[in-house]
């Protein structure tokens, strides 16, 4: 004998069939917000060059200075780095394991003693909440040239308020330990603080998430330098890391200031 469904709990069965069918389309975007992905797609292989588009050096970096460029796409920008403390000591960054998420770290940056113990590595990856990516070592002669995203994992803030304080130039931060000897990334919208000389670890609340990297080369011949991938978390506000327009063969560096939007 066939059931008789009343109307009204036809329309109550429809109704919540269309509330389902939402939350499922809704989940995705929003536990990838959560729990970003560590995506990797196609990247370009772009050639680091000046505003004049003759190529960028190595041996042409000042330490500690912020050289800003586009990548993976023509509205993400990051940062290279040749870091050294402050007695002109390079900081040889090697290559290590981060997670995509963590607590804060809580201490002061690697930079103060240049030297990253094995005890410091383990350390980071006791932290994790979550799978682990391999940071790429630093490039140039001394290792210690790095490059970053300037897009704050928290909510988002981009360069200037997320930005270097080299060693030597004291930052505000929560705790106040961490930023007194400057050597860190900080962001002033809400406060998150992270560690260049070990792959942007978190070191200060609210984020827990550290910078995406940019991965370098650095071809000793002709001492050029290359932009190759993006390592990490997807970049803040990207579904993926180059869902966009992405740049070119070439990509602009100005010095302490946004390039120009130029093709060379």
């Amino acid at each position: 004998m066939p059931v008789k469904v009343r109307r009204r709990d036809f329309l109550k069965m429809v109704g919540a069939g269309g509330v389902a069918a939402t939350l499922l389309g809704i989940a995705p975007p929003i536990i990838r917000y959560i729990v970003p992905p560590v995506l990797r797609g196609e990247m370009p292989r772009s050639q680091l060059v000046w505003e004049d588009c003759s190529p960028v050096k190595a041996s042409e970096l000042e330490p500690n200075t912020h050289y800003l460029f586009y990548y993976p796409l023509v509205d993400t920008i990051n940062v290279v780095l040749k870091l050294v403390t402050p007695s002109g000591k390079p900081i040889r960054i090697p290559e290590m394991r981060v997670p995509t998420q963590m607590d804060p770290a809580y201490e002061p940056p690697a930079w103060l003693d240049a030297e990253l113990s094995e005890e410091e590595i383990k350390r980071l990856e006791n932290f994790s909440k979550g799978s682990f990516y391999t940071y790429p070592p630093g490039v140039g002669p001394d290792g210690n040239i790095v490059a970053y995203n300037l897009i704050c994992q928290h909510l988002g803030c981009p360069y200037p308020a997320l930005r270097y304080y080299p060693p030597g130039t004291p930052i505000a931060t929560n705790p106040p330990e961490i930023g007194a000897n400057g050597g860190v990334l900080h962001c002033l919208c809400h406060g998150s603080a992270y560690d260049p000389s070990r792959g942007a670890i978190v070191l200060t609340p609210p984020t827990v998430r550290p910078q995406p990297a940019v991965k370098l080369e650095w071809d000793p011949n002709t001492d050029y330098l290359y932009a190759v991938d993006m390592v990490g978390p997807t970049i803040n506000g990207k579904v993926c890391n180059t869902c966009g327009k992405t740049v070119g063969d070439k990509v602009v560096v100005a010095v302490n200031r946004e390039p120009e939007k130029k093709t060379c």
